[in-house]
């Protein structure tokens, strides 16, 4: 199992691969050695292949610059996303170069591969056809086009245009959806460098990453159609949930006396695992606006508390046992992908604070399906960020409306974990051959119907060439037929 060199993916490859030796099969994850010696994931259960320490912190070295424009109000142009791919093709590549890590993969002998979906790092799904293995991919990344869905441009939600709406988008919003999702097919088509293929794969047959891509036999999903909107699926497309989400465990010490102690309830304040440190100037706002409103404040950052009876900081939350907790009126946050199936699995109304990338779209999700607000942590006021917190913690529409998603949810995604594992097992042992539909074998321009197309306006040009070609021949002999007629006319009357 190889994911992405983020920690909330292995997360979930961690937990996916514990249910499947729970199955009895014999489960490697490959981590970065940086999350090892962080202790940034449990590895507890699982088998581990530890890479990567040429990468540092591969976090920090591809999302860093990006957060510290962020944090000085710059906003992200082309060229950032043009270094960002650069620097992930460069991970591709070194983590593709280590012979001791190809090795030790080839060595086991595995029967199935499964690889992270996620657009940056797809193509890492080349070490499949380097090693002719079969593969599944797992991970949050719905990709429509790349797995082949029919779908309407206007009637899919974008990840990077916030206007979109389940009922009643206005014809400017159906338009910027549309050429928002256009632009993303683009954005993913840039992501994939078939020469690298050529270059570590020499002695197999020629082949783009798209085509390999579309030779997995099942995507497994962390999404669903209660936190996220509706979309449409193919056969062998699992919506699994998130395997974030799990029963809670007793709190520990100190979080167990102080959120114990609190009066009024608390607040979950989390901007992820890669954001500990928060600029001095909004750390201090924030501190601010948590002293003005009435819940207790338990806060992942790097930053000392003067008001350690009103805010607990920490560089680590149990994060899933303190949402359960039912002091627990709010969670703050950036709205990263498994925070937000935590804070809905636990029916927490959510304030989200988005930072970059997905977490706009989560954010604006979480909005219009009625689970909380939606702030900018760089805009808002001290004043403003207390009464949002206020006002998503004590609002009835915000809570009812997290807890009857949370009641699907928990009646329909049981144990997500414990899904991806069936779903992966049942291909090791059947194929997924049998769910895959005709248009993930086909090239794009049959897919597209090009050809059909062509035939079409090619027909309509030669149909068009001969009546033309026959008006052209039956004028010009009707003017021939003509002339003579005059002229013997004329002839007699002379």
């Amino acid at each position: 199992m190889f994911s992405t060199p983020h920690t909330s993916h292995v997360r979930t490859y961690t937990n996916v691969a514990r249910a499947l030796t729970d199955q009895g099969h014999t489960t490697y994850v490959c981590v970065p050695q940086f999350m090892l010696d962080a202790n940034l994931v449990d590895t507890h259960g699982t088998k581990i292949i530890a890479y990567g320490r040429y990468l540092k912190n591969s976090e920090d070295v591809l999302f860093g610059k990006i957060l510290d424009k962020f944090w000085r109000g710059e906003s992200g142009g082309v060229t950032d996303f043009i270094a960002l791919v650069k620097k992930m093709q460069s991970v591709i590549r070194q983590i593709l170069s280590d012979k001791l890590l190809m090795k030790q993969i080839k060595d086991l002998k595995p029967d199935l591969l499964v690889l992270s979906n996620f657009a940056p790092f797809r193509n890492f799904v080349m070490i499949s056809h380097i090693m002719d293995v079969p593969f599944v991919y797992l991970g949050p990344h719905n990709d429509l086009a790349g797995q082949r869905v029919p779908f309407s441009p206007s009637s899919v939600p974008c990840p990077f245009h916030q206007g979109f709406s389940e009922r009643g988008m206005s014809f400017v919003d159906r338009l910027k959806t549309a050429a928002c999702n256009l632009l993303v097919i683009a954005v993913d088509y840039y992501f994939m460098d078939d020469k690298m293929v050529q270059e570590f794969a020499p002695h197999r047959p020629r082949a783009s990453v798209g085509e390999i891509s579309r030779r997995a036999q099942l995507y497994i999903i962390e999404s669903d159609h209660i936190l996220d909107f509706p979309k449409p699926e193919l056969p062998n497309m699992k919506l699994i949930g998130s395997t974030a989400v799990s029963l809670p465990r007793p709190l520990g010490e100190p979080f167990r006396s102080f959120v114990e102690g609190s009066r009024a309830g608390i607040a979950v304040v989390s901007f992820g695992t890669s954001v500990l440190a928060i600029p001095k100037a909004v750390s201090q706002k924030m501190i601010s606006a948590f002293l003005q409103q009435e819940l207790d404040v338990v806060w992942r950052a790097n930053v000392s508390s003067a008001h350690p009876d009103r805010i607990m900081t920490s560089h680590w939350l149990p994060q899933n046992d303190l949402l359960a907790h039912p002091k627990t009126k709010l969670f703050v946050s950036h709205c990263g992908t498994n925070g937000q199936y935590e804070a809905l699995y636990h029916a927490v109304p959510i304030l989200c604070l988005p930072l970059i990338g997905e977490q706009l779209y989560n954010s604006h999700r979480s909005k219009s399906k009625g689970f909380g607000l939606t702030a900018s942590i760089l805009d808002i006021s001290d004043k403003r960020l207390a009464r949002l917190m206020r006002r998503v913690a004590e609002s009835d529409k915000y809570r009812g409306s997290i807890k009857r998603a949370s009641e699907f949810f928990r009646m329909l995604y049981k144990a997500p974990d414990q899904a991806a594992a069936f779903w992966i097992n049942h291909v090791m042992e059947h194929g997924g051959r049998y769910m895959k539909s005709a248009a993930q074998d086909m090239p794009v321009y049959q897919f597209l119907v090009l050809d059909g197309f062509g035939v079409v306006v090619a027909t309509i040009v030669i149909v068009v060439a001969v009546l033309s070609l026959l008006c052209w021949c039956g004028c010009r002999a009707l003017r021939r037929v003509s002339g003579k007629f005059w002229q013997r006319v004329k002839f007699k009357g002379e």
